[in-house]
């Protein structure tokens, strides 16, 4: 039963994932070709097809969604986010690091310990210290973005996801465990 918990959790919310980048590509009607045109412009090489086949799955880490946001000129974005992608010196792991650590810095409360436990209540198992070590590195996927935006209640995550589908999948991932 664990292992079919585990893959409700990790579709439903690359489902989720994926949906939200499609909504800034669609937004800025942007197709996949001219994505990877703009992020090679910034030096990210991608083919269109790559491209297409990780928004598709929508297992992609943070930073190719910021990746993605800053070469498809979203506008206008949550401030926080405005900052950690101005700051075109630094990596995009840096960045998406930045911005996960900025919006949790406003909950000081809130330690690697709590957002664990936070995360467990909806199915995520991820130990507080590999919990840290994944956000302070930048290596985490958009997908933890989200649920951490989710359990924490960002303002800057209803910019990308529709409340009531992240609520459904919760929902959903619990009656499967």
């Amino acid at each position: 039963m664990q292992a079919k918990q585990i893959q409700c959790i990790n579709s439903d919310w690359a489902n989720l994932v994926s949906r939200a980048i499609h909504l800034v590509l669609a937004r800025q009607e942007v197709g996949y070709a001219q994505l990877a045109s703009e992020l090679s412009r910034n030096g990210i090489t991608e083919s269109a097809r790559s491209v297409q086949g990780k928004v598709q799955r929508g297992t992609f880490k943070f930073a190719f969604f910021l990746q993605a946001i800053d070469a498809t000129r979203w506008s206008p974005l949550p401030p926080k986010w405005e900052a950690a992608l101005s700051q075109e010196e630094r990596s995009w792991e840096y960045r998406a690091a930045e911005l996960l650590m900025g919006e949790l810095a406003l909950q000081p409360w809130i330690g690697w310990d709590s957002l664990s436990r936070r995360l467990e209540d909806i199915g995520i198992h991820l130990p507080p210290d590999a919990l840290g070590l994944e956000i302070e590195d930048g290596s985490f996927t958009a997908a933890l973005y989200f649920q951490c935006a989710t359990v924490c209640n960002f303002d800057s995550s209803s910019t990308f996801l529709d409340m009531l589908s992240v609520y459904e999948v919760i929902k959903a991932c619990r009656s499967a465990s």
